[in-house]
């Protein structure tokens, strides 16, 4: 799974296991840097950190209720609407779980996400999760 910096778009599915979790997120920094260029370092640490949480809560959560991990996607692309924006998206075809009252170091995953990107949005359904992050230019 190698990603070179400069593609127009990233798409990756993987089994939702927290060992792919850091391959998905080295991947998305590698595209990142590409995309917004060496002018955004924070922006690339950022969405990166804010992407790693989504990754964490797909392996961790949207699959509990399974014996066997199912899949989790990352995909990324430029906005083409909007020149030099981008849009990442994390999906699997999980189940929901609500966010509990965070305890201790646990349950903060989309307050961070929250902080960490302009924009985002998070959509659970009966077939799964997405989470969309977008980054103006």
């Amino acid at each position: 799974m190698l990603v070179g910096e400069g593609e127009e778009m990233l798409h990756l599915e993987v089994p939702a296991t927290p060992a792919y979790v850091g391959r998905l997120r080295r991947a998305v920094r590698g595209w990142l840097r590409g995309a917004l260029g060496e002018n955004d370092p924070d922006a690339v640490d950022n969405l990166t950190l804010a992407v790693s949480e989504a990754l964490e809560n797909a392996a961790e959560h949207a699959y509990a209720d399974r014996d066997e991990p199912g899949t989790m996607t990352l995909s990324a692309q430029r906005d083409p609407v909007r020149t030099g924006s981008v849009v990442i998206s994390v999906s699997d075809s999980g189940s929901w779980r609500s966010p509990s009252e965070p305890n201790g170091y646990r349950g903060r995953g989309l307050a961070l996400i929250e902080e960490l990107s302009d924009a985002h949005t998070v959509r659970p359904g009966p077939t799964g999760t997405t989470v969309t992050l977008r980054h103006p230019a």
